[in-house]
């Protein structure tokens, strides 16, 4: 990330955290709030105005007042002008520092109820059901051919039931978002979030067989001593793997698969 932009919302979320912090549960409505607040500046062209270095800060800060005081609560508002005041190297920045910004609190409103734990698995469990279910993966993607609110509807229909309130307001975001690889990649950045949240990093394993307990504490201890922080697994059963393993973690990927060496050979004769 550039220096330009890592400042401005390392800078806004010191500023965040202390009032994330006393809003306990309120963490939930102010999230949503700035999602909102994202969305619309998406659409409309205010990236433009609110990011534009030739403006002072004090006129784009008085620029965002004007645009949302009636729109989000004040707190809200606050942490908008105090991003906007920062410098960004691409207008798009803005927009996705304010989505995190607005996940952590959604989730900071969770473990403020001792639930982050439990609205991460139930992000996990709709990740495994889209794994397993291509039509309604395919469904809930961004498509020209079908209506936002279309595909929302959809993922409440399916998934509403079986959701807290948290999980449910995050998967909304997911299929709201248009993002390069459709609701996984979302889902991804939000148990990824909740993860480091928690202390704590997401290592994926595939394997073509269900480990046992014992092999799962195993790898966790090793995984956890390589990232210097405590690691979640999140196991994956695929039968072509064949044999052996692939685990990814942050940038690392560790693949002794079968399948991986039967593609490393072939590449090999071919070349």
């Amino acid at each position: 990330m550039n220096t330009g932009t890592a400042a401005s919302r390392t800078a806004a979320s010191q500023a965040w955290d202390p009032v994330l912090l006393a809003a306990g549960a309120q963490g939930l409505e102010l999230g949503e709030q700035i999602l909102l607040v994202a969305h619309l500046i998406a659409v409309n062209p205010l990236r433009g105005p609110l990011t534009d270095p030739g403006r002072s800060a004090d006129d784009k800060a008085a620029l965002a007042a004007r645009l949302f005081t009636d729109r989000a609560d004040e707190r809200v508002v606050a942490l908008l002008q105090s991003l906007v005041r920062g410098r960004w190297s691409r207008p798009v920045d803005l927009v996705s520092a304010l989505h995190d910004l607005g996940i952590e609190a959604i989730l900071s409103g969770a473990r403020s109820g001792g639930t982050i734990e439990a609205v991460e698995q139930e992000l996990f469990d709709v990740t495994d059901v889209l794994k397993g279910n291509r039509e309604l993966r395919t469904a809930l993607a961004p498509s020209r051919r079908t209506a936002t609110e279309t595909r929302v509807a959809l993922a409440h229909r399916v998934f509403g039931p079986h959701l807290s309130a948290t999980a449910l307001s995050l998967l909304t975001w997911c299929v709201y978002h248009g993002a390069e690889g459709g609701v996984p990649a979302n889902l991804r950045r939000v148990t990824e979030l909740a993860a480091a949240m928690q202390q704590r990093v997401i290592a994926d394993v595939v394997t073509a067989v269900p480990m046992t307990t014992a092999q799962e504490e195993r790898l966790r201890t090793l995984l956890t001593r390589r990232a210097g922080t405590e690691v979640e697994l999140n196991t994956v059963i695929d039968p072509q793997v064949v044999g052996g393993v692939k685990i990814t973690m942050r940038d690392t990927v560790i693949d002794s698969t079968v399948r991986s060496s039967v593609q490393g050979l072939r590449s090999a004769l071919v070349g």
